[in-house]
């Protein structure tokens, strides 16, 4: 009997320890964070979000392992501003980093030689945790921004916003990255009409020179000389698409070009293996480390290893996933191995939902393969403030405060990351500006179920399209209000915009409702069956968002906007590029 009595009483003091110390070690111990992007991906493409037909069985882990959101949504439905969100915990507008360009289909910087970018005076959550000793990477897409002046200045580089390394690619990925003709080129296929806009501009400009020689205005030599620049300037922009594989398809360490134009076949493998080799190195410096690996997959032009060429069941797109998981699955094995995986909060997501419009030619239309993702069930796609644009796959790993298993079905944000990041490593988020995104910390506990954004607004460009309002209270739980004031006309037959390949915000070709759309989405996820604005309680609904936007507006102050006409045109005297006048370079250590 006293031997049961001292087995119950170590029992119980080892559970009191257990419960006592853990959360001890957890707030006294800064974590590891591995924050994952993915480019482009659909929420029905991943394993633990439905779907059963396209392997993902390193994200599926991260579920089994801890949290998955359901309801996880992008700050906007593009990459750019999408990215500036995750990183700062604020709406891209506050930044500057929102499109003004009518009528909003370059809602992301478009060139690698724009004067577009992250202001300095944002705040990234690689520079809060840097300021409590960690050590930070960044390795794979940054798109926010290159050059401000000169081809050398790297004022926009990731080094000048809070990360130590960068390995990667300064813009993005586009179809001239890959083997694909002129009929699949990002630029003309967004601007169909872009030769013959150019020959107009031209004409047009050179018949105003040319004009005010006749009448005087000019002398001679003014003249010559303005012709010659039209002439130039109109030259680089018709041959500009030809060269876009290269000038913009480019690999960069640190401040350096290594790789021009990337190499597809192997930049997969090559980000993997930079990813393992800064966790193994960080780990002998006993640091702690923030990694953002910022995947290419599942952006055009698809990158497929020879081991994943023909390995789904879902064409190029579909081994282009599972390419994805398994540079997941590597970083989860280094963490792993160096018994890292304890102390190493890991997050999983994507920029925003699946690209519907990009389809292997011919084209436009839906008759080729299609290279876009898949987002299940929600309307409409990348571009969109419908649910398929913005709401995105989302998975939570930190064994020390999240419980295996664990569902989170109120609307989070991706500006929600910064925040939960600055409570876990032990640092004030700045007290300077408005923070849009909130701790998540108790929620990913397990220890609260209420939703912690009353209301969240959808931005496409400058321009609110949308806003979203759950309920606290007695409807928590019960209803959560989607309320759309401007959506895209899409091409019949389809929920895209083939012909500009993304949806505008505003102009002829959008819906301007008036009274909004309004849609329960616990009800109808799918935006199929919008609500009587004649019913009471609908119209108290769209009363109290309306009262929200002002309370928000007067929040918002004037910034430069970054994402403008002014801005985003390309230069040579802005190119970054290798090997002077050939502008070719291969990786020397490439696979």
């Amino acid at each position: 009997m006293m031997r049961s009595y001292m087995s119950l009483a170590i029992w119980m003091h080892i559970s009191f320890m257990t419960l006592v110390v853990q959360p001890c070690l957890t707030v006294g111990t800064k974590p590891n964070f591995v924050i994952i992007l993915a480019d482009d991906l659909g929420i029905g493409d991943v394993g633990c979000f439905g779907n059963d037909t396209i392997r993902t069985p390193a994200i599926d882990s991260i579920a089994r392992g801890g949290a998955k959101l359901t309801h996880h949504l992008a700050a906007a439905a593009t990459c750019t501003p999408s990215r500036t969100a995750l990183l700062t915990g604020r709406y891209p507008i506050r930044s500057g980093m929102a499109s003004d360009i009518y009528p909003g289909i370059f809602t992301m910087i478009p060139e690698m030689s724009s004067s577009s970018g992250l202001p300095h005076n944002e705040t990234t959550f690689a520079e809060l945790v840097q300021q409590v000793g960690y050590s930070t990477a960044l390795i794979g897409k940054w798109h926010l921004g290159v050059n401000l002046a000169t081809s050398s200045d790297h004022y926009f580089f990731p080094k000048n916003h809070g990360f130590d390394y960068f390995y990667g690619l300064p813009l993005t990925l586009i179809n001239e990255c890959g083997k694909n003709g002129p009929e699949r080129w990002t630029l003309t296929r967004a601007i169909p009409t872009y030769f013959r806009d150019c020959g107009v501009n031209a004409l047009t400009y050179l018949s105003v020179v040319i004009g005010g020689f006749a009448l005087g205005l000019f002398g001679r030599r003014v003249t010559c000389v303005m012709a010659l620049v039209i002439l130039m300037t109109s030259s680089w922009m018709f041959i500009r698409p030809y060269l876009n594989h290269h000038f913009a398809c480019v690999v960069v360490r640190n401040d350096d070009v290594i790789e021009m134009p990337i190499v597809m076949d192997t930049i997969s493998e090559r980000i993997a293996r930079e990813a393992v080799d800064y966790i193994q190195s960080v780990k002998n410096d006993d640091k702690p480390f923030l990694l953002y690996l910022s995947l290419l997959q599942t952006h055009t032009a698809l990158t497929n290893m020879r081991n994943f060429t023909g390995v789904s069941r879902h064409g190029a797109y579909g081994d282009n996933v599972e390419e994805m998981d398994w540079i997941i699955g590597q970083v989860l094995m280094i963490l792993n191995k160096l018994k890292m995986e304890d102390t190493t909060f890991v997050y999983f997501s994507s920029d925003h939902g699946g690209h519907i419009e990009d389809t292997l030619f011919p084209w436009p239309g839906y008759d080729g393969e299609r290279e876009g993702g898949w987002n299940g069930i929600y309307k409409g796609g990348k571009g969109q403030n419908f649910e398929g644009g913005i709401r995105v796959p989302a998975v939570v790993r930190y064994p020390p405060v999240v419980p295996k298993g664990l569902e989170i079905s109120v609307p989070t944000s991706n500006m929600d990351i910064f925040p939960t990041i600055a409570n876990l490593a032990g640092v004030e988020v700045p007290t300077d500006r408005v923070i849009d995104g909130v701790d998540i910390t108790p929620l990913l506990r397990g220890e609260k179920t209420a939703p912690p954004h009353e209301f969240l607004f959808h931005y496409c460009g400058i321009w609110m399209t949308a806003a979203t309002y759950t309920p606290r209270g007695r409807e928590e739980g019960k209803a959560v209000y989607k309320v759309h004031f401007v959506t895209p006309k899409w091409t019949p037959g389809t929920e895209g915009c083939v012909e500009s390949y993304v949806c505008p915000c505003t102009g002829e070709g959008t819906h301007y409702h008036d009274p909004p759309l309004v849609y329960n989405l616990v009800d109808d996820p799918s935006e199929q069956r919008p609500l009587s604005t004649d019913d009471k309680h609908i119209t108290e609904v769209l009363w109290r968002v309306q009262e929200a936007i002002a309370k928000h507006n007067e929040t918002k102050e004037h910034v430069p906007v970054q994402i403008s006409k002014d801005k985003v045109g390309g230069t040579l005297w802005r190119q970054i590029g290798c090997n002077f006048p050939f502008y070719t370079c291969k990786e020397e250590d490439g696979i």
